[in-house]
C-alpha cells in the first residue's frame, strides 16, 4: 500500500516539459489564427490615406520648389512626375513621392473637376483623342503656385469606400463613403 500511495504522489502535477509542449501547441495555434485573420483595416482606407499624405507632401514639394509636379494615375497605381527640360520624369529622389502600386484589391478611380473641359462638353465639343485614356491612364497637374484643378480620388475595394477630395485652394480630405 505504502507503493501505491508513493507512486500516486509522484504523479499528481505536470511535469515542465509538458507545460512547455502545450504552452508551444498554443503559441502555434494562435500563430495560424493571425494569419488567417482578415486585416485589421480596410485595404482601400489605407491606400486612400497613404495618398492623402503623399499628395500633401507633393503640393509642398511644388510650393516650395517652384517645380511643375503632376500625379499620374493608372490601374495599378500612381506615381508623381517633374516637368525637367520639357520631358515628363517620375520622381525617384523623394522617397514619399515614388511610385506606388495599390493593394491587389484596391480600386481606383479619378474624376477631376476641370472648368474649361466641363464648357467644352456642354458646347458640344468632343474631347480630344488621348492615348493613355484609353489605357487607363490619366494626369493631374499640381500648381506650383497654389492653384490647384479640384478633383477625386475614389479608393474602393469589398471592404468599403474612400474618397480623397482636393479642392481649389489644394485642401485635402479623405472621407469614408461606405
Amino acid at each position: 500500500m505504502d507503493r501505491r500511495k508513493l507512486a500516486n504522489r509522484n504523479q499528481r502535477g505536470l511535469t515542465l516539459v509538458e507545460l512547455l509542449v502545450v504552452i508551444v501547441i498554443l503559441a502555434l495555434a494562435s500563430s495560424v489564427v493571425m494569419l488567417n485573420a482578415p486585416p485589421s483595416r480596410p485595404e482601400a482606407r489605407d491606400d486612400a490615406e497613404r495618398f492623402a499624405a503623399r499628395l500633401t507632401l507633393a503640393f509642398d514639394e511644388a510650393i516650395a520648389g517652384g517645380d511643375a509636379l503632376r500625379i499620374r494615375f493608372d490601374p495599378k497605381g500612381y506615381s508623381f512626375e517633374k516637368l525637367t527640360d520639357g520631358d515628363w520624369e517620375v520622381v525617384e529622389d523623394v522617397a514619399a513621392l515614388s511610385p506606388r502600386a495599390l493593394h491587389g484589391r484596391t480600386g481606383l478611380v479619378v474624376e477631376a473637376s476641370d472648368a474649361a473641359n466641363g464648357n467644352a462638353r456642354a458646347l458640344g465639343d468632343d474631347e480630344p483623342e488621348d492615348e493613355d485614356a484609353e489605357k487607363g491612364v490619366s494626369t493631374i497637374a499640381l500648381d506650383p503656385l497654389g492653384a490647384q484643378t479640384p478633383f477625386r480620388a475614389v479608393f474602393s475595394s469589398a471592404d468599403g469606400v474612400w474618397t480623397v477630395k482636393v479642392d481649389e485652394a489644394g485642401s485635402v480630405r479623405v472621407n469614408n463613403d461606405g
